[in-house]
């Protein structure tokens, strides 16, 4: 959110002072709902059915996790009859996940002010009248950050055939979800950042399901167009594939609202944890939706962040990263962002984070496996076979043994040089070729033995 409310409180971490101001309201389960009370999109009560049972929402949370998927089918029963009581009972339960116990009454839902709501329970948190679930140490919470994910997973894959695309009920949970992940209270931000990166994730899954059936429907059209052009199965067709369409365009907006409206400032936290769950979100999404992620408008904050003062932060970047080069479809399109960040990358294969470090030589790998760099930026790389530390000679020395001895990157075919470059004494006479660079110090080229022993064959 943009509101002039939360700017001022961006990136801040104050969890205590102000005065109590909690407000709660009990909701009225029997209150008739009229049909002026919903636009034309969302969905009308029906009178007819009985309301499924009410649940506590955060209990479900609280509980055993394999009763979260009958807990959701309920609850959408319950929207499907009274989208309002079971929206204010869904925002209850989002409040109380972040550790404040609020509610809305369900005749107010239309009216109310997402910036009243958060500053009470900015106040709320203020004045020590929450309670942290997510850094919680009780045996009976241990599970709650997990069952949150999984209750979100639910609610969405639930509701793709109804309350997912009625403009109504998500709005409303994202504009709470992003306005709490930019307020002081670290337990609000980075819970909301949570449910926020979640979304995202299970609005990727379902757009490929859609997407695979807009393939499918794309065909089953084409084909009977030529059959009969003006028959009523085409127009079928054509209905079905423009609804599918128009749901997958509804979902990449929802990612793109919650992109802007949450990751752009929480990839910049002050909280390293909340930093990394964005990086290693941010790399499932390219990975599970290139067609709207891969391209430098979000590929750029990959390569921002591996010069976060957080290792964890840069391990993930660099994680994300080699999965991306592992997939060759997606090597065309990383040519730019591989121009910009690739030196940094290089650098990183001396990081003084051991685990970051490791990560970094095996992102090389895949870049020179890829060709996308020199051999001539490669040097510093080569220092590190007589590094201290054994994990990194280790890494190096099956990037050198790759490269150098087997040379499985060389573009050129071994047919054409008149060498069997899988052979023993090519290796071996690759490998006396690196140790003259160490001849003055036998203790060095031991190292340098060492490093490769594992992965040379043709020296046992």
């Amino acid at each position: 959110m943009e509101g002039s409310k939360r700017s001022r409180d961006r990136d801040q971490d104050d969890d205590s002072g102000g005065e109590n101001q909690e407000r709660s309201a009990s909701q009225d389960q029997s209150a008739e709902l009229d049909d002026d009370d919903f636009q034309e999109t969302r969905p009308q009560s029906k009178r007819s059915r009985t309301l499924p049972p009410h649940q506590n929402l955060i209990e479900v949370v609280k509980g055993n996790v394999d009763l979260i998927p009958k807990a959701v089918k309920i609850w959408v029963e319950r929207y499907e009859n009274s989208p309002n009581l079971a929206t204010a009972e869904l925002l209850s339960m989002l409040f109380e996940a972040c550790g404040a116990k609020y509610s809305i009454k369900e005749d107010l839902l239309d009216e109310t002010d997402v910036d009243d709501v958060v500053v009470a329970l900015v106040n709320l948190a203020r004045s020590g009248e929450i309670e942290d679930y997510h850094s919680s140490r009780k045996k009976e919470l241990k599970n709650v950050k997990e069952n949150l994910v999984s209750f979100w997973d639910y609610l969405i894959t639930e509701s793709q055939n109804g309350p997912l695309f009625d403009k109504f009920l998500f709005d409303k949970c994202m504009d709470f979800i992003i306005a709490l992940s930019c307020t002081p209270p670290r337990v609000y931000r980075q819970t909301a950042t949570l449910m926020g990166l979640q979304l995202v994730t299970s609005f990727i899954s379902v757009a490929n399901t859609l997407g695979s059936q807009r393939e499918t429907t794309q065909r089953q059209l084409n084909a009977e167009s030529k059959k009969r052009p003006d028959g009523p199965l085409v127009d079928s067709l054509n209905k079905r594939l423009s609804v599918t369409h128009q749901h997958v365009t509804t979902l990449e907006d929802m990612m793109r609202k919650i992109f802007t409206g949450l990751f752009v400032h929480r990839y910049r936290d002050v909280d390293p944890d909340i930093r990394m769950s964005c990086i290693q979100s941010l790399g499932i999404w390219i990975s599970s939706y290139p067609s709207l992620f891969l391209q430098d408008l979000y590929l750029k904050y990959l390569g921002w962040t591996l010069n976060d003062k957080a290792a964890g932060v840069r391990k993930a970047s660099l994680l994300a990263l080699r999965k991306l080069y592992e997939m060759d479809e997606n090597v065309p399109t990383l040519g730019l962002f591989t121009e910009r960040f690739s030196n940094r990358m290089i650098e990183m294969a001396d990081d003084v984070d051991l685990s970051a470090a490791v990560c970094a030589i095996g992102l090389v790998k895949q870049l020179l496996r890829h060709q996308l760099i020199p051999d001539d930026d490669l040097g510093p790389l080569y220092d590190l076979l007589i590094d201290q530390p054994q994990e990194i000679r280790r890494a190096i020395g099956e990037l050198v043994y790759d490269h150098l001895i087997a040379q499985k990157f060389n573009s050129s075919p071994s047919s054409l040089t008149g060498h069997d470059d899988s052979s023993s004494e090519i290796h071996i006479f690759r490998m006396l070729q690196i140790l003259r660079e160490f001849s003055t110090d036998p203790i060095l080229s031991v190292y340098v033995i060492d490093d490769v022993w594992e992965y040379m064959k043709a020296m046992k």
